[in-house]
């Protein structure tokens, strides 16, 4: 292993990837990424969302970039080194010279991948970890190499554990409270609710993140916030459990029993949270729709039999051809003529 250069106590060098390791506490790899083997990361760094293996084709045509080493540091045994920035690249690495067989006839660059480029951060020397964790949330927080948002909200909590570490995470990353809550507090209860959330971890991290985003749906789940440090104090785990039935729906039936179809149904859920009448609907197993129904004033109801009539006429002109429509058809016109003078004498 040669060093071939020294910055500011950050080596270059060119190592053998078998000196390489995936580091277990990176964020890519959410929280149970820590309890895997070195094989088990590579599986879970070749599936969605990460797809490290679409970047194969690259390394085969053009071998390792050199401008763009890998960022590692010492391991805490003392041998090779974990790859703190870079682990899809080494994933992509790692599958290439184990099938170096299927991979030879269609590159000769296989020999250049026996050696890569890596810059050393140095261990114990704070100022250099200051500068690798602005470095990182920089790089993959908000720049132009994104982590997922539930990594996102993995390395936030990992340097966000008092006041001065939100003032400090703020300033460096140049963002708002609001963005790190956004990340933060789903992330947080997810941690203290994992038994709830384990029928539902494979579910998209960010429509409970965006839920929670929400008045009424904080009000329903009883959420109390620390202000200072954004550690969660308290939460409803019964009505969390409900929440996460609405949001995902049940381990047997998620696209039956969920309520939430896209991200803008969030706010109508919220609504539905906060009235206690149109709450115990949907826990009947009313729909969405439904529920939002009895939230109407006595003016909204009227507009709204007014939409449904005007729809329903257009959805029945659509089946006109249909064998049995003659007398649907004749019953809605009794209807739509009712309707309208109901509607008419009410104004």
């Amino acid at each position: 292993m040669a060093k071939n250069s020294v910055a500011n106590g950050v080596s270059y060098r060119k190592i053998s990837p078998d000196e390489l390791y995936f580091d277990p506490d990176n964020p890519r790899f959410t929280s149970s990424a820590g309890q895997n083997s070195q094989d088990q990361i590579q599986a879970l760094l070749e599936r969605e969302p990460h797809i490290a293996l679409e970047l194969v084709d690259s390394l085969l045509e053009n071998g390792f970039i050199e401008y763009e080493p890998l960022v590692v540091r010492k391991r805490p045994s003392g041998t090779g080194f974990y790859v703190v920035e870079g682990n899809r690249r080494l994933a992509a690495i790692r599958h290439i010279r184990q099938n170096k067989t299927k991979y030879a006839k269609k590159s000769s660059r296989l020999a250049d991948l026996e050696s890569v480029p890596v810059l050393v951060f140095p261990e114990g020397d704070t100022h250099q970890k200051d500068k690798q964790r602005v470095y990182l949330g920089v790089r993959h927080l908000f720049g132009f190499r994104e982590w997922p948002a539930e990594s996102k909200a993995r390395f936030l909590d990992s340097q966000i554990k008092s006041k001065a570490d939100v003032d400090r995470t703020m300033r460096e990353l140049n963002i708002k409270r609001h963005e790190l809550q956004r990340y933060l507090i789903p992330y947080r209860i997810r941690q203290q609710a994992s038994e709830l959330m384990k029928p539902h971890q494979d579910q998209d991290f960010w429509v409970l993140g965006e839920g929670l985003s929400r008045a009424g749906v904080k009000e329903y789940i009883l959420l109390e916030v620390d202000k200072d440090t954004l550690a969660v104090k308290s939460v409803d785990f019964k009505r969390l459990k409900n929440l996460l039935t609405f949001v995902y729906g049940t381990p047997q039936k998620q696209r039956e029993d969920r309520l939430i179809e896209e991200t803008r149904d969030l706010s109508k859920l919220a609504k539905v949270l906060s009235s206690p009448q149109a709450l115990a609907a949907v826990e009947k197993g009313k729909s969405l729709e439904d529920a939002l129904v009895l939230l109407d004033s006595p003016a909204e109801a009227f507009k709204r039999l007014g939409r449904l009539t005007s729809q329903t006429k257009a959805v029945i002109a659509r089946l006109k051809k249909h064998t049995n429509i003659k007398t649907l058809s004749e019953k809605f016109v009794a209807f739509e003529s009712a309707a309208k003078k109901f509607i008419g004498d009410a104004k």
